[in-house]
């Protein structure tokens, strides 16, 4: 062995990583590199916690047309996974005005998919569910999450503008901007007033929506908020998306 290799080596293995719950092989940057593509992060494999309560998240006193509460804090298992770095682009910003059904083909056209529930919750908020994918508490401007002016859909911003809203996976923009679609449904909190808000409808199939948009007023804020809205439409200016697929 040459010298000084024994102190490089030992160095090596300082900087390596550990699967949650496996071994030291390589370090994270390198099994992100080997499992997933390039413009996708790492999430390891493991338990880890998800949900909160509606004050957590921050729920608006809402007529309840649309389902919004977040699921009971509970313990999740998940697999490894891979998840898009940032939401999906479009015209210089995080592309908005998206059906779930045209966000699904699109995942697929790239190989991929819709996130799940837990693959999204844990991508943000870690294998300790916090609030923030930075953190357990909210820090304004760290996140494209304080507009104020509800329905100013030009202040989308394109994804990686604010590299400091980054999970500890190095996931952007899961907090604020768009909310974004997974895979999934939620039960409508009152089929009744669903009808009576579009008379005629029959409409009570709604697909997830994770996080909260740049309005932290409207549907909550931060990694464990949630809401739905139908399948194909209509669409809204704070709707989005990003893909996962499982690893290579």
């Amino acid at each position: 062995m040459r010298p000084g290799s024994t102190v490089l080596l030992c160095l090596l293995v300082a900087l390596c990583g550990c699967p949650e719950g496996g071994a030291p092989w390589v370090g994270p940057a390198a099994r992100a590199a080997v499992l997933c593509p390039a413009d996708m992060v790492l999430v390891p494999g493991g338990v880890f916690l998800a949900g909160g309560t509606p004050d957590q998240v921050g729920i608006p006193p809402f007529v309840p047309d649309v389902p919004r509460d977040p699921r009971p804090p509970q313990q999740r298992t998940a697999a490894p996974f891979c998840i898009d770095r940032g939401e999906w682009q479009g015209g210089g910003a995080s592309q908005a005005w998206v059906t779930w059904q045209q966000a699904r083909v699109a995942c697929r056209a790239q190989g991929r998919r819709l996130c799940t529930e837990d693959e999204w919750s844990k991508a943000c908020g870690g294998p300790l569910g916090w609030m923030r994918p930075y953190g357990p508490v909210h820090v304004a401007g760290l996140c494209h999450a304080d507009v104020e002016q509800e329905g100013s859909y030009d202040a989308v911003l394109a994804s990686g503008d604010l590299p400091g809203c980054a999970s500890v996976y190095g996931a952007l923009d899961l907090e604020g901007n768009l909310s974004e679609w997974a895979e999934g449904r939620l039960a409508p909190p009152d089929p009744d007033a669903v009808m009576q808000q579009d008379p005629g409808s029959d409409e009570t199939d709604f697909r997830m929506i994770l996080g909260g948009t740049m309005w932290p007023g409207v549907y909550g804020s931060g990694c464990q908020a949630r809401h739905g809205h139908p399948p194909v439409a209509p669409v809204a200016g704070d709707d989005g998306f990003r893909c996962c697929r499982d690893t290579l």
